[in-house]
Order: C-alpha cells, then structure tokens, then sequence
C-alpha cells in the first residue's frame, strides 16, 4: 500500500536539478558579465597602447625623416612626393607565422608628411596619395575607402611639416577578439567536468537523505522509537521535526489505548450491574408472574438497580461521544461574547436542578471574551452541574467572572464536601471519580473541561474552598484588548 502511494507522489522539484541550473547559470552570468568588463577595459588598453604607437611613430619620423628637410627640399617634394613601398604579404591574422620580412598588419599601417598648406610630400603606398587627416592635430576616427582608419596628425611647428599616421581598424578589432576569445571557449570546455564533479558531490552529499529514507522505509508499524542517525547540520532541524512527529503519534496512540481500555472497563461495570439484577428478578420470580405480586420491595430493589444502570452507562456513552467529538476538534469557531450570557445560556439549560439552591452570580456584562460559544456553554454547563452535583440542597453556589493580567477568570465555588489535596491533583485525569463506589458520573467531565480550555489557550485550576467546598477556575487570555 505505501508502494503504491509513493508513486502517486509528484515532487516540486529536483533540488540536484536546480542547485545543478542554478550553478550553470550562474557561471554563464559571471562569464558575461567579466566579458564584458574586460572586453570594455581592454579594448581602452589597445586604444591607449596603439594611439601610443602611433604618435612614437610620428617623433621617430620627425626626429630622423622630416629634420633633414630644407625649404628647397620640401619645394621639390610637392613637385614631385616619395612613395615609400610597404611589403605586401599574404599574412592577414595574428595566428599566423610571421617573418622579419613580412611583418604583421604592415600593409594596414601607413604615414603622410604634408607640407603646412597641406601638400602631400611624403606617403606610404598603403594608403596613397588620397589624404589621411583633416589637417587637425590630435586623433581621429575616419572612413577611407569603405574603412575606418585611426589616424594620429601632428604638426611639427620646428619644420612647419605636418606628420600623419594611421592604423586601420582590423589590427585593433582582431587583437580585441584574439584576447578575448578564450573567455568563453575556457569556461564552456570546463563547465561540462564541473558539472560531472558537481553530480558527483550532491551525490554524496544526499546520501544521508536517502539513509533517513531507508530509517522510515524499513521500519516496523509499531516502531515509534526516536529517530536517531548522523545527519548533516542542515537535516538535523528536519531529524528533530520527524522525531516530534513521532512522539506526537505515540502519544496519541497510547491516548487511544488508554481509552480504549478505560472505556471498557467502565462500560463493563454498568453492564454486569444490569445482568447481576437481572439474573436476581428471574431467580426471585422464575417464570410465575405471580410472584411478582408476593415479592413487591425486592422487585423494585432490581429494578431500581437496573435502570441506574442503565442510566449509568447512557450518561457514560454521551460523555465519550462528547470526549471523542472534543478530541477531534481542529479549529475553534471565535467569536466575541459576554460571560454573563455565557453562564446565562449554561443555567437556562439546567433549569431543573438549580431551583435547589442560592446562587450568587458576579459577572459584570462589560466582560467580552473571544472564545467559542458553543464549547465554553459546555464547559460552564459541566462545571455548574458538578457544583450542585455534590453540594447539598439549599447550598450557596457562586460564580465569578474577573479580568486580571490581560487574562478572563472565571470561578465556580460550591460548599461540597470538597476535594483532598491527593483528590485534586487527579481530578482532570480521564475516568478519575473521587469516589469510586459512587455511581453518579463517568468521570470525564473534568477531563473535556481542561481540554476545551487548553484548546483557548488556557488553564483550569482546582482548589479547596474555605471553610469546605471546592472552587474550579478557568482562565484564558483575554484577545479583546
């Protein structure tokens, strides 16, 4: 039967399969995120290191190249300008082999010296006689034949020569790329081992789930022994959960028992009573109505002894069918009443056995508790019933309704024979008479009272009353303020 209602079972969630998406996505998080910051910081890195170069560049040429220019010079150079050939090679990506002869990107860098008009009179057949600058110093970003082109001008105020140079784009964007492209490829060729290790981990880590599984799965129904296996810190909280669990269900279990076996044994009572007296009319009159007449006083003795019996053991099942519809109360129906129409109701009900005696009610109507109404007219019911049960006729009987400490409490103080001090700490235990040749009650009526009243989230106390009596307080907190 628990094979079948496992399977029926649907889990929320895998927590190896989430733990497992949590950590992958957080590794795609982070690998994005450092991606972007070190692409965004090397990317200035490279702009700073080549816009560098670049402008080295242009003091290497106007401390060795444009220093030796005369004005005669510079005339017939704007006649006729000087291409300086750069090597044209095959080689086009960093990951390729390079020679001291063909050099990287070479024909992706070029220079321009332009007389102060702007006069082309030197250049690099990299980029041709078409100007590189606007004639601007500084740097510039701009598009030459469908290319973008980073080009440094500088005006040599010595020479009265201005000095370009230039660098296309690709050689920037290419090294960018080269640099970064190992932080996706490395974390995407670990991740597949990182996950298997982490399969690996949780697998061991989950083991003590599955040894408490096991601890449940095989053990006994009448086993309610604590659980009791090294867990992880994390599972010790739910370790401590089940073992309350279990105590709970023992608890109740030997609750059950119990009344079972009390029940029995104060059933059994009044039933052999019944059948005692019974069997005492047929051996008096046998099967002679006749005798019924001859025999009138011993008659009546069985048959009195009969139908206390039976009343008996009729009071007795209402109590356990009160007990048992008490102990499977889940929730409370609260709602806001007077005490004084509380004990009002409770006395209403009781009409016929109070008539007997002098009641001194002190209950002021401003007292509102929050309790339920039902339960609590029984409680008073009960507690009032014992109060003229077992104090004599033309007693004084009185209740007492206080508000102290945040607290509602109400008295109930008879002039009774009273209670000894063994007597009452036994009184609210279930099927507990004071006196147990007495045949009145099933002692159960304390045993509900407290239960109720525990269920408010309060308490009910007994006590001697002065000079004789005994006084039984009820109180609970007072949710009204």
């Amino acid at each position: 039967m628990s094979v079948k209602s496992n399977r029926g079972l649907s889990s929320l969630y895998s927590l190896r399969m989430l733990m497992g998406v949590a950590m992958v996505t957080a590794i795609i998080i982070t690998v994005a995120i450092t991606n972007l910051l070190s692409r965004d910081d090397a990317s200035r890195q490279i702009e700073e290191l080549f816009d560098a170069q670049m402008l080295q560049t242009a003091k290497v040429l106007e401390l060795f190249y444009v220093s030796e220019f005369t004005d005669v010079k510079i005339k017939q150079l704007i006649q006729q300008p000087i291409k300086l050939h750069v090597q044209q090679t095959d080689i086009e990506t960093f990951a390729e082999q390079s020679t001291t002869a063909n050099l990287m990107y070479e024909n992706k860098m070029s220079f321009q010296l332009l007389s102060e008009s702007g006069e082309l009179l030197v250049y690099s057949d990299s980029s041709g006689e078409k100007s590189l600058s606007r004639l601007v110093q500084g740097y510039e970003l701009r598009n030459i034949d469908n290319a973008l082109w980073h080009v440094f001008s500088y005006f040599s105020k010595t020479h009265r020569i201005w000095i370009v140079t230039a660098q296309s784009e690709d050689v920037r964007e290419e090294l960018l790329a080269k640099m970064m492209s190992n932080t996706w490829t490395v974390p995407f060729l670990v991740m597949p081992v990182v996950l298997l290790v982490f399969l690996l981990i949780t697998y061991y880590l989950f083991k003590p789930v599955k040894t408490l599984e096991a601890n449940l799965l095989t053990r006994a129904p009448q086993d309610l022994s604590p659980i009791n296996i090294a867990l992880p810190t994390e599972l010790i909280p739910v370790q401590r959960a089940l073992n309350d669990y279990i105590h709970r269900i023992s608890q109740a279990m030997q609750r059950e028992r119990r009344f079972s076996a009390d029940a029995a044994h104060e059933l059994k009572t009044p039933l052999a009573i019944v059948k005692l007296h019974h069997n005492g009319l047929r051996d008096l009159y046998g099967d002679t109505v006749e005798q019924l007449v001859t025999e009138p006083q011993q008659a009546q003795l069985h048959l009195s002894a009969i139908e206390q019996g039976v009343d008996r053991m009729s009071h007795m099942v209402e109590q356990l069918l009160l007990l048992s519809r008490v102990d499977a109360i889940e929730a409370l129906n609260l709602q806001q009443c007077r005490v004084s129409d509380i004990i009002e109701a409770s006395i209403n009900q009781l009409i016929t056995i109070i008539a007997d005696y002098e009641w001194q009610i002190d209950i002021s109507p401003s007292i509102i508790a929050t309790v339920d109404e039902f339960y609590m007219e029984l409680v008073c019911k009960n507690l009032i019933e014992n109060s003229c049960k077992y104090s004599p006729k033309e007693s004084i009987i009185s209740i007492q309704a206080i508000e102290q400490d945040n607290k509602i409490i109400l008295k109930f103080a008879d002039s009774g024979k009273g209670m000894s001090e063994t007597q009452i700490a036994r009184a609210k235990e279930r099927f507990y008479r004071v006196d147990e040749n007495d045949s009145q009650g099933a002692g159960l009526g304390l045993s509900i009272c407290q239960h109720i009243i525990s269920l408010h989230g309060g308490e009910l106390h007994l006590a001697a009353n002065q000079p004789k009596g005994l006084v039984v307080s009820m109180s609970w907190p007072n949710a009204t303020q």
